[in-house]
């Protein structure tokens, strides 16, 4: 398990494999997605948030929308960083914004922007209590 953090900022460090180039030689922008969710699933357990739980309970993480802007690329090979700041969280949704940035020069890669929530047993969208944590996370993050 991963250690708890007390911010809703977090930060992963991943490197480019081979085989998620393209034929052009380039990662499909499908590829920067799976690094933003995986990101985001790391955010969540280092809280104590276990999406396959929920999912095992018949609750379903989804994604509602996603806006990616994209503004450079990474090469075979290239260490970057996922950096992911919580910037809502309401009763039935969480926004996550988010970026990828080369290593060493901190070159942007792309920035997005992130919304979801989790859908209950009849379909409609609620965040179970135990995403409180996140709240005291927002509100810590709003007084400093």
């Amino acid at each position: 398990m991963l250690p708890s953090i007390e911010t809703s900022h977090f930060e992963l460090k991943l490197s480019v494999r081979d085989y998620e180039l393209d034929s052009f030689g380039v990662i499909n922008n499908a590829v920067y997605q799976n690094y933003l969710e995986h990101t985001r699933h790391q955010f969540l357990e280092s809280q104590g948030l276990k999406l396959t739980a929920y999912f095992e309970q018949g609750l379903s993480p989804v994604i509602t929308k996603a806006e990616i802007e994209y503004r450079s690329s990474l090469q075979s090979r290239d260490d970057f960083v996922v950096s992911l700041e919580l910037a809502l969280l309401s009763k039935v949704k969480f926004i996550f914004l988010q970026e990828i940035r080369s290593i060493p020069n901190k070159t942007l890669i792309l920035s997005a922007r992130i919304t979801g929530t989790i859908l209950n047993s009849s379909g409609r969208p609620f965040l179970p209590a135990a995403f409180q944590n996140l709240r005291t996370l927002l509100t810590s993050k709003t007084k400093n």
